[in-house]
């Protein structure tokens, strides 16, 4: 994983997942909701704050703000675990075209056949307001700079629509509208057991 990463509480990250060979396997809304589903598990298991998401059909960006300051954790967890997830459908329902451009030349680790992401996550510290807010315009405005839509609100695999009025349908996950961890977070995640300053 490739970072810049801080481990000071409350620091936004924005990071890139990229599929392996570029391979465009987000154009399947199935897949999509595999990659959803994944993201919600990792965010039980990790706890982090959801601030901006959006999935193109070869990439993914998020912007997040994990509790344990530990975004490399979160990276890895959310790769291995999507990837998992996505193979498996893939196989289950016998989609060889699929599997072939995701197969990997030589047995990779743990035995792996096939891979879904690049080995490189990129990961970037959002230090101030106003690069939060920039990075959430490009995370937004992604599929409209592709070509594919002419209005973010028209494309469904994004957060653009949580931050407007909607029906709880309208949003594949909804981000986490009180976007900083506070003192009382730590201590009910934490228990004072890992001597975490307060916040500011």
């Amino acid at each position: 994983m490739t970072t810049f990463n801080s481990t000071e509480a409350n620091i936004f990250h924005y990071l890139t997942f990229v599929a392996f060979k570029r391979v465009p396997i987000f154009r399947s809304p199935v897949i999509c909701q595999i990659f959803i589903d994944a993201l919600a598990e990792i965010r039980e298991k990790h706890p982090f704050k959801l601030i901006a998401y959006v999935i193109m059909p070869d990439h993914v960006h998020l912007i997040v703000n994990p509790l344990n300051c530990d975004i490399e954790l979160v990276g890895k967890e959310l790769k291995g675990i999507s990837a998992r997830k996505i193979i498996d459908w893939l196989k289950e329902n016998r989609h060889l075209v699929s599997l072939d451009k995701l197969k990997l030349k030589a047995m990779g680790k743990r035995n792996h056949s096939y891979s879904v992401w690049q080995k490189k996550v990129t990961s970037v510290d959002l230090w101030s307001q106003k690069f939060i807010l920039q990075k959430m315009n490009y995370v937004h405005m992604n599929p409209v700079r592709a070509g594919l839509i002419d209005h973010p609100a028209k494309w469904k695999w994004s957060s653009y629509l949580a931050y407007l009025p909607h029906e709880a349908c309208d949003v594949p996950i909804e981000p986490d509208m009180r976007a900083y961890w506070n003192d009382e977070d730590f201590a009910e995640h934490f228990d004072g057991e890992r001597g975490r300053r307060p916040l500011a």
